[in-house]
């Protein structure tokens, strides 16, 4: 079966939905092409160099850098190959907090909703903060080593330590918006529009005469800074709307599937399942049954 080039699968090796990807130091040719993946994630680059396309925009990557990445984002790291970066990188489930934070959950996981809001994912750390960030994710990884019977427990508390001190330093002076960095001056702006004109279909002719290029450069450049096909990268976005209006509201199939743009409701069913392993309706069950546990 042939891969979607924008569904990423999570492996949890302690047997809860949480993962770290621990000082890992990736090449353009190991780095992942793209990631769409349900989980929250948290990014801390040690050192090195390079860019991030994070939901419809490019941000700098260096040292002392932390990205905020709420669950549902189109994400892709453009490493520099003559300075690669070095980071790690957490995943986890929001459910997982809602099961074992109780009612301080959702003040955890606030932060994420706010980036999400904002589109703003980025925060450069000082010294200071760059040490305790670091030691909290040293802290976590030394638990996974560990092994112990209580140790994925442990790395959970611990995870909760580093959302609060997070969530600390956003009350002392919230994210600066990032500001561009070189590529494509059209990029953004194409991304904007394009988020607004989901449902009125794409044509790639009429969005490289808006660019003022020629298709085919237009083709190269975006796949070059997304990951993405323009087709690709438009699914992908008509999924995470698909997944909003599932979670929030009780709409049907049909009137979810007009409102994101999908040729129909099978159209719908096919390309949501493709990019997600599951069906709308078992989507918004199991998300609902997440929410209220």
């Amino acid at each position: 079966m042939e891969r979607s080039p924008v569904r990423t699968t999570i492996q949890a090796e302690s047997g809860i939905p949480f993962r770290l990807v621990y000082a890992d130091t990736k090449s353009p040719q190991n780095e992942l092409p793209d990631h769409l993946h349900d989980w929250h994630e948290i990014i801390y680059v040690y050192r090195g160099q390079g860019t991030i396309f994070i939901d419809n925009g490019l941000e700098d990557m260096q040292e002392g850098d932390l990205f905020i990445i709420p669950g549902s984002t189109v994400h892709r790291a453009l490493p520099d190959a003559g300075n690669l970066v070095t980071s790690s990188a957490l995943f986890f489930s929001p459910g997982l907090l809602a099961s074992t934070a109780g009612g301080n959950a959702s003040a955890m996981l606030s932060l994420f909703e706010r980036c999400r809001k904002r589109r703003v994912y980025k925060r450069h750390l000082d010294a200071k903060e760059q040490a305790q960030v670091a030691a909290l994710i040293d802290d976590i990884h030394a638990e996974f080593q560990l092994e112990h019977h209580l140790s994925a427990h442990a790395a959970l508390l611990r995870l909760q330590l580093l959302l609060i001190y997070l969530e600390r330093l956003e009350a002392v002076g919230p994210a600066s918006p990032a500001r561009s960095v070189p590529g494509p001056s059209w990029l953004s702006s194409t991304l904007t529009h394009m988020d607004e004109e989901l449902r009125s279909g794409l044509s790639l002719p009429e969005l490289a005469r808006q660019a003022a290029v020629s298709p085919a450069h237009f083709s190269r450049a975006f796949k070059r800074y997304t990951g993405m096909t323009l087709t690709d990268y438009a699914l992908a976005r008509r999924v995470i709307m698909a997944k909003e209006h599932l979670l929030r509201s009780d709409e049907t199939m049909t009137v979810v599937a007009d409102a994101c743009g999908f040729e129909s409701l099978p159209h719908f069913y096919r390309q949501f399942k493709k990019l997600t392993g599951t069906t709308p309706a078992a989507y918004r069950k199991t998300m609902k049954n997440q929410h209220q546990t």
